[in-house]
């Protein structure tokens, strides 16, 4: 759901992707991705972008008004497992299955931060409001924080050697991450 323009988005298990309007439920637009099964969806702050990432290995980028098509590109890793859009909708990291990330400036279609240390698919990312650093979490049973500047870890949070959840809440800095252990909230900070 993006932040603060309200429109959500979900996918099916056949890679169709659909975008509604709230609080009406207006349909919006749909698209046939054909990337496999769609395995992550992001907006940026303002609704104005969405991303998606799919089994091929491949980020799409949408104008999420309207469905018009913006930007392709491979995970350089290959199985693309999570991805999510910074505030402004500059940037878009990917996170693998083999557990690398990959932060792509959608300006110049570059990619500018690669960043490797989990040992397990990668469940979910997210920008922190100070967008130098990202937060993941991994099947590998961690949380880390990275600063993209510098392209390293800074801190890691050991949750359980079975997850296979997360979400994350940029404004508060909280991940809440499930396993087989049960729910466990997380407060991560840059400090």
């Amino acid at each position: 759901m993006a932040r603060s323009t309200p429109r959500v988005a979900a996918s099916a298990g056949y890679g169709q992707i659909r975008c509604w309007g709230l609080p009406t439920g207006t349909p919006l637009w749909s698209q046939d991705v054909h990337a496999g099964r769609l395995r992550s969806l992001s907006f940026d702050d303002a609704g104005d972008l969405l991303a998606a990432c799919g089994g091929d290995g491949s980020v799409r980028v949408w104008h999420a008004p309207t469905g018009e098509f913006r930007s392709r590109f491979s995970s350089p890793s290959g199985w693309a497992r999570a991805v999510t859009v910074d505030g402004p909708g500059n940037r878009v990291a990917v996170g693998a299955g083999t557990g690398d990330i990959a932060v792509r400036h959608l300006g110049t279609d570059r990619f500018t931060s690669h960043l490797s240390g989990h040992t397990g698919r990668i469940l979910m990312l997210g920008f922190m409001s100070d967008e130098d650093r990202l937060i993941s979490a991994a099947s590998d049973g961690t949380v880390r924080l990275w600063s993209l500047g510098e392209q390293r870890q800074i801190a890691e949070v050991r949750v359980d050697a079975s997850l296979h959840r997360a979400a994350f809440e940029p404004g508060t800095g909280e991940v809440l991450v499930g396993s087989a252990a049960g729910v466990v909230a997380l407060g991560i900070t840059d400090t």
